[in-house]
């Protein structure tokens, strides 16, 4: 018994290995020419994104490529059968996927050459082999019915084997052989999108877009697939504002007819009925009235535009400001919840509480400081404490000081030491020439003090 045939066996409704909410992991397969990736199950293994591998799709065994990350979803009993993966594909079996696509080749030129000997009016897709290479399946696009008995019985003369013609639409064609869309990435279809389709001309009008065929047709000849992306978006945006051309009274009570619309930034212009072209956002929209009610003139002499200034944006923008701060407390409160829950998991440390406390209030009354002025300081006397260092950095920032000034007493001593050199030299001259000592100690006399004396 094969690898793959145990495990759908195990996953069989009778087996109860899983219970009912247990995570299991999972990760998606993509086989070529099919529309759609299928989940399968993985448990421990690690598998990249894109690596190639060999499992069970609706066609038989067959070499498909991982397109997803892997992700855990809770078990349930409706999504028995479980599949899982065969194994990582070989080059062998890379080698035989190979020969099968040059033989699907081969076979789809054949049935080409047919359908033009019928003259039939049909466009054949692709071809695959399944079960095993025993019967082989030709997907086609046709505007009707066709009649292909004829052709039937000529390939099964040529191939001898099992055959079907399955006819498709347009979209799965695209889906199924895969290009490249106008914004110049793989088509969705044939990607990511498991449902794709159902989109209308309503969802284009709904976003105010020109109906040209030519820009909203995709690959497929359809409209595109990714029109319905944002039209939830824009139906919300509606259900805000009024239509263009009704009749309606703003909170205001400016009364007038809506003239446009502007989706996006939820505006809309009004021609009030006294000949104003007024520029509102949608929180200011109230009713709907009717034309008579509006009292709107059947012509205006003279109408001015005044869109330049938006009613109720500054409003709106404090509201939109206080909703996002908001918003930001609660996302903060959230990731510190996350981080302390996170912690205690790993750690084991009791949680601190979450909610703040409300402020406690106390029956205290808060004395005011008044701090003193400028002048009041000037008036304090100054004591010898406040002269002394308050701290050790003070007394640090004079040690500093003091050793800065050691040089400078250096040189007060080595001047002290020559001027006792100097007394001592003019003693010892004393004793030796007693007249110019005489001479020197008596005073000099200016020449205007001798003229008087005379």
């Amino acid at each position: 018994m094969s690898e793959t045939q145990e495990n759908i066996e195990d996953n069989s409704p009778e087996d109860s290995r899983y219970q009912d909410g247990q995570l299991l992991k999972f990760i998606r397969v993509r086989f070529p020419g099919h529309a759609k990736s299928y989940p399968f199950l993985i448990g421990k293994r690690k598998l990249m994104y894109g690596q190639k591998v060999m499992a069970m799709s609706d066609r038989g065994m067959a070499v498909g490529y991982i397109n997803s990350f892997p992700y855990e979803v809770a078990f349930k009993k409706d999504m028995l059968p479980l599949k899982s993966i065969s194994k990582i594909a070989t080059e062998e079996d890379i080698r035989n996927e190979k020969e099968t696509y040059k033989k699907q080749k081969e076979t789809e030129t054949l049935c080409q050459r047919l359908i033009d000997k019928h003259n039939l009016q049909m466009n054949l897709t692709h071809v695959e082999f399944t079960g095993y290479g025993k019967k082989v399946v030709f997907y086609f696009v046709a505007p009707a019915r066709v009649d292909f008995r004829g052709l039937v019985r000529d390939l099964v003369a040529e191939l001898k084997l099992r055959i079907e013609l399955r006819q498709i639409s347009v979209r799965d064609r695209s889906a199924s052989m895969g290009a490249l869309g106008p914004c110049g990435r793989e088509l969705c279809c044939s990607s990511f999108l498991s449902k794709y389709g159902n989109v209308s001309v309503k969802m284009a009008k709904n976003q105010n877009l020109t109906l040209n065929y030519s820009k909203l047709n995709g690959v497929c000849g359809q409209l595109k697939c990714c029109l319905q992306y944002e039209d939830e978006v824009y139906s919300e945006k509606r259900k805000k504002m009024p239509d263009e051309g009704q009749f309606i009274r703003t909170t205001d009570g400016t009364l007038g007819k809506v003239t446009r619309i502007h989706l996006l930034s939820e505006q809309f212009d009004v021609l009030t009925n006294r000949g104003h072209i007024r520029r509102y956002v949608s929180s200011m929209f109230d009713k709907k009235v009717s034309q008579e009610d509006a009292k709107m003139p059947r012509r205006f002499d003279h109408i001015s535009d005044e869109t330049s200034t938006i009613i109720g944006l500054t409003e709106r923008e404090a509201q939109i400001s206080r909703q996002f701060q908001k918003d930001l407390d609660q996302l903060t409160k959230d990731s510190h919840r996350y981080a302390f829950d996170t912690f205690h998991e790993l750690t084991g440390v009791e949680k601190p509480e979450y909610e703040a406390k409300a402020p406690v209030k106390s029956d205290k009354k808060e004395i005011p400081i008044n701090f003193p002025t400028e002048d009041q300081m000037k008036e304090v006397p100054v004591t010898e404490q406040d002269k002394a260092p308050s701290n050790k950095n003070d007394s640090k920032k004079d040690q500093d000081k003091d050793q800065k000034k050691k040089p400078y007493k250096k040189n007060y001593r080595n001047n002290n030491r020559n001027r006792n050199r100097n007394k001592n030299r003019s003693q010892n001259n004393k004793n030796n020439n007693p007249n110019a000592a005489t001479n020197a100690s008596k005073p000099k006399q200016s020449p205007s003090s001798n003229s008087n004396s005379k």
